[in-house]
């Protein structure tokens, strides 16, 4: 894996030239999923009238850290003194997002605050996000191979032709079911985020 802080020649303006570059980092499994979150990103983002380059770029660049073992991401995210809640703490694999923004903006290979926002927090949601944002964050819920595993969220699937926003509020929604019956705690800002929607979609 790349070391933090490596620069590059950069940044990249669209999403096969990040690809190129992210391959080495990215186990088999990963860069499919990838790939299936690049392309559902990118029909929706269509449907939706949305910026595509900029929706494909944060869809490419979304899980460039994903396969870090849970140590190094902790320690990765302590040299970059990213602030680091109990949630994230004792469940590392949250830091995959925020500590993913923050090399590829230390890497040089992406500038876009939206961009880079859409990374930051692709697992929780944020209840500021951009359009592009929502179609990335939904297009990773809904990964095939995820609603195999979990066929609730073919009902996201199916929001998300209408509203990225109510996609995103009923998979939020589910989340938080899903921490209460199973004892364990969301994000916190997963929930900010949740409330959020729900007051601005009632």
């Amino acid at each position: 894996m790349a070391p933090a802080g490596t620069r590059y020649a950069a940044p990249f303006a669209e999403a096969a030239s990040l690809r190129a570059a992210m391959r080495s980092e990215l186990p088999a499994g990963l860069a499919d999923h990838i790939d299936r979150v690049v392309a559902l990103a990118e029909s929706l983002a269509r449907r939706h009238g949305l910026d595509l380059a900029r929706t494909l770029l944060a869809a490419q660049a979304h899980d460039l850290l994903r396969a870090v073992p849970t140590a190094e991401l902790l320690r990765r995210a302590a040299a970059a003194s990213l602030d680091i809640d109990a949630v994230e703490r004792a469940a590392p694999v949250l830091l995959h997002g925020p500590l993913g923004a923050h090399e590829l903006a230390a890497r040089g290979w992406l500038a876009d605050p939206l961009v880079l926002d859409a990374v930051r927090w692709h697992t929780t949601g944020h209840p500021a996000y951009s359009p592009e944002a929502w179609a990335v964050f939904v297009a990773d819920k809904v990964d095939p191979h995820k609603i195999d595993r979990w066929p609730a969220l073919a009902a996201v699937a199916e929001l998300a032709l209408g509203s990225l926003e109510l996609a995103a509020l009923a998979y939020l929604e589910l989340n938080a079911a899903r921490a209460r019956r199973e004892g364990w705690a969301p994000h916190p800002l997963a929930e900010r985020t949740r409330l959020a929607l729900r007051q601005r979609l009632a």
